[in-house]
């Protein structure tokens, strides 16, 4: 499917901090704080960061609560195996349906059929058995921000009392409230309702609604987010393409494969102005745009995830039927 390159957004955001932010190194130190934020190399010397993994991980999450809500069943739970008993079909992890379609019918199985029966989440962000549609760069220190920590104390909690656990008390090293990272994302090959997803994602933490981060529960990790620039990518534009359209996966494709939409069009009002370099046609989503852009992609996203279909059971005769044609 990423052996063609039809479309891709390009989404920059900037994080602010609103409260003392922890994303732990994992480093243990001799002397010092017990949990330290995660530092990298940059611009001659240590500096914090967010990870990519940390901020990919909390929107997946986010997601899955979003499309959970839509539409009760239709995500799978990654930590549930066909093997466990009592297990729905549609809680199984996606890429533990595959592994257990190769053991049970000795075949392999086709990148096609893999984005076409995976659960909505793990269509845009991945499993075990293809690579997702997003990629989410380290978010680094915006330009002219400066790194800003600051040192807390906590007490570790005993689990049977409830009360503070004894000599269990640390020091840890927070980044301080005000403090503004800008990092990128980038979706390729979407589907309209997969950018419509992201966008409710971030427009959530443009509300502050999701943290980020260690000591969630003790006050840790609020952010506000904003997205400063945002690019749509179509490699080649077909000769039917309006200027108010924005394509997704389905409508280049335009054969219902990978169980795509034929009408995968965003419309939007005013059009865009499309520009091009080499081969690329690209528009640019101004201010203006990103309101409308939001609205029909959320509209789309709602629309396809109503029509989502649920498996009924997992038996083996199901996943002989999904496997060898049946797939509706």
């Amino acid at each position: 499917m990423l052996k063609r390159i039809v479309n891709e957004a390009r989404i920059q955001f900037d994080i602010k901090t609103t409260g003392p932010l922890l994303v732990r190194s994992g480093h243990t130190s001799v002397k010092g704080p017990d949990m330290t934020p995660a530092r990298t190399f940059r611009n001659g010397k240590p500096e914090v960061y967010i990870p990519g993994s940390s901020l990919k991980g909390v929107i997946r999450s986010h997601a899955e609560k979003i499309v959970r809500t839509l539409k009760p069943g239709v995500v799978c739970n990654p930590f549930v195996m066909t093997r466990d008993k009592g297990a729905k079909f549609e809680d199984v992890a996606c890429g533990d349906k595959f592994e257990r379609r190769k053991k049970d019918l000795k075949d392999t199985i086709s990148s096609e059929i893999a984005y076409a029966d995976s659960c909505p989440i793990c269509r845009l962000f991945g499993s075990l058995e293809f690579i997702g549609r997003i990629d989410i760069n380290d978010a680094y220190l915006a330009a002219g921000q400066f790194e800003r920590t600051e040192l807390r104390d906590g007490v570790g909690i005993d689990r049977l009392t409830g009360g503070a656990s004894h000599q269990a008390k640390f020091e840890l090293e927070a980044v301080s409230s005000g403090t503004t990272f800008r990092g990128e994302a980038l979706l390729r090959n979407f589907e309209c309702w997969q950018l419509g997803l992201f966008l409710a994602v971030l427009l959530d933490m443009e509300d502050g609604m999701v943290q980020v981060g260690s000591g969630r529960s003790r006050g840790f990790g609020s952010v506000t987010v904003n997205i400063g620039e945002m690019t749509i990518h179509h490699l080649v534009l077909p000769a039917n393409h309006a200027p108010d359209e924005v394509w997704g996966l389905g409508k280049f494709l335009g054969d219902g494969s990978y169980r795509t939409n034929g009408d995968d069009v965003l419309k939007l009002a005013p059009a865009l102005i499309w520009n091009r370099r080499g081969l690329r046609h690209f528009a640019a989503i101004e201010e203006g745009h990103l309101a409308n852009l939001r609205e029909v992609a959320f509209q789309e996203l709602a629309k396809r995830i109503d029509g989502w279909k649920i498996p009924a059971d997992m038996s083996f005769k199901h996943f002989e039927q999904i496997w060898h044609g049946g797939r509706g």
